[in-house]
C-alpha cells in the first residue's frame, strides 16, 4: 500500500483495520510493518496498540515454546512418534520473530493407535483436561479433548486431519508423521511437520475445515513458506489431485497472489478460480467473527423451516457436554439441569441472531455455493 493510499484512509477505515487485526491476531505483524515505515500516516493509538501486542506475544511465545519442549520431551521419552503442526514450526523457523505468529494453542499429531497413550503421558507431564470440554475417544473427532498446563497453554492432540469425512484426512496425517523433521529448538529435539505437508494442512484447515473463518493469517503463513522456497509444489499438486483438494489449493493460492504474493510462489500451480468465488473467499477471510456461527448455521440449513424445526428440536436435547461447557466444569444430573436456561439462551442468540442480521442469509447462500465448489459438488 502506498503512502497516498494510506493517507486516503478515513477514521472508519482505520477502525475497521484495528478491529480485524485484533480479531485475527495480526497486531504484531502490523507492528513489524509500521516499525519499518515510521513515516507512514498511521494513527498513534494504533501504533501503540500494535507495539503492546508485539510485546505481549513476545513473552507469550516463550511460554508456548517451553510447553512445546515439555511435550516433545515427554513424547520422545515414551517413544511416541509425533509432529508439531501449523504455528509451532512456522513461528520457530519461518517467521523472523516468534511473536509475529501468535498461537492460541499447540497442535500435536500422533498416530490413532498411540493417541490414548499419548494423552495419558501428557497428563502425567502436567497437561490436564479442561472441565466442561467433554469426554470422547479417537472414534469421534479428529482430536482428543483439549488439555491445558499451569501456564495456560492449550494443547490439542490430533490423531487425524479434519474434516474427518474428507478422503485425505487419514492419508495426510500418515504423510505428516512419515515426513516430519527433527529440529533443534533451544537445544532440544522437536519433531516438526515438513513445510510441504504444513502447506497442505494449512490449506485444508482454512478452506475445507473452517471456510476461511480463521482469518488472514493463512496468507501470512503461505508467504512465510513460499518466500523461503520451502514447499514442494509438485508434491502438493499430486496429493491434491489424489484427494480432491485441487480447488482448495487453487483458491488459497489465488487469495495469496491477489494479496501481492505472486513472485514468491511462481513455481506453485495456477488454476483459474471463478471470480465470484474468489471474491466470496476474500470476504470470508476478513468477516466479522461475531457472525461465524450465524453463517455456519445458515449455510448448513438453507431452509427456514429446517432451521426453525431444528432449533426447536435442539432446544429440548442438550447433551451433557453442552451443559458442562456452559457450566465451565463437568456436571450431570440435577447440577447439569441448573445450567439449561443459560445454554438455551446462548443457543437462541445463535439461531435468532442468524435470522435478524441483515444480508447474512444472502451471504450464507454464497458461502454454500463456495462449499459445493470446494468439494466438487453442485448446488
Amino acid at each position: 500500500m502506498s503512502d497516498a493510499q494510506l493517507a486516503a484512509l478515513a477514521k472508519a477505515d482505520w477502525d475497521w483495520i484495528t478491529q480485524r487485526a485484533t480479531d485475527y491476531r495480526l497486531l504484531p505483524m502490523l507492528h513489524a510493518a509500521f516499525d519499518q515505515k515510521r513515516d507512514w500516516p498511521v494513527p498513534v493509538d494504533l501504533r501503540d496498540l500494535c507495539l503492546e501486542a508485539y510485546r505481549h506475544w513476545t513473552f507469550r511465545s516463550l511460554t508456548m515454546q517451553n510447553a512445546l519442549l515439555k511435550i516433545a520431551d515427554t513424547l520422545n521419552t515414551n517413544g511416541i512418534t509425533y509432529a508439531a503442526l501449523k504455528g509451532a514450526p512456522l513461528s520457530v523457523e519461518f517467521y523472523s520473530a516468534p511473536a509475529l505468529r501468535p498461537m492460541r494453542d499447540l497442535d500435536i499429531l500422533v498416530a490413532s493407535d498411540e493417541a490414548e497413550r499419548s494423552y495419558s503421558v501428557l497428563q502425567e507431564a502436567g497437561f490436564a483436561k479442561i472441565p466442561g470440554k467433554g469426554e470422547w475417544g479417537v472414534d469421534r473427532y479428529h482430536h482428543l479433548p483439549l488439555l491445558q498446563n499451569d501456564d495456560g497453554v492449550f494443547l490439542e492432540l490430533h490423531h487425524r486431519i479434519a474434516p474427518t469425512e474428507w478422503s485425505g484426512s487419514l492419508p495426510l496425517a500418515q504423510r505428516i508423521l512419515a515426513n516430519a523433521r527433527v529440529m533443534n529448538v533451544q537445544g532440544k529435539a522437536v519433531r516438526m511437520v515438513h513445510p510441504t505437508d504444513n502447506a497442505l494442512h494449512l490449506i485444508v484447515h482454512a478452506a475445507l475445515q473452517n471456510l476461511f473463518d480463521n482469518g488472514p493469517v493463512l496468507l501470512a503463513d503461505l508467504h512465510a513458506l513460499a518466500a523461503a522456497k520451502a514447499v514442494d509444489w509438485e508434491a502438493v499438486t499430486a496429493f491434491s489431485r489424489e484427494h480432491g483438494l485441487e480447488q482448495s489449493v487453487a483458491l488459497c493460492l489465488t487469495l495469496y497472489r491477489s494479496a501481492g504474493g505472486r513472485a514468491e510462489c511462481e513455481d506453485a500451480p495456477e488454476q483459474s478460480v471463478p471470480a465470484p468465488l474468489a471474491e466470496q473467499a476474500r470476504q470470508l477471510i476478513t468477516q466479522d467473527p461475531d457472525h461465524h456461527w450465524h453463517r455456519h448455521l445458515l449455510r448448513k440449513r438453507r431452509s427456514l423451516f429446517h432451521r426453525l424445526f431444528g432449533g426447536i428440536s435442539r432446544a429440548f436435547r442438550p447433551t451433557a457436554r453442552d451443559l458442562s461447557r456452559t457450566a465451565g466444569r463437568n456436571v450431570s444430573g440435577v447440577k447439569a439441569a441448573r445450567h439449561y436456561p443459560g445454554w438455551l439462551m446462548a443457543k437462541a442468540r445463535v439461531y435468532l441472531g442468524a435470522e435478524f442480521v441483515q444480508g447474512l442469509d444472502e451471504e450464507a447462500e454464497a458461502d454454500a455455493h463456495l462449499v459445493a465448489w470446494l468439494h466438487g459438488t453442485k448446488r
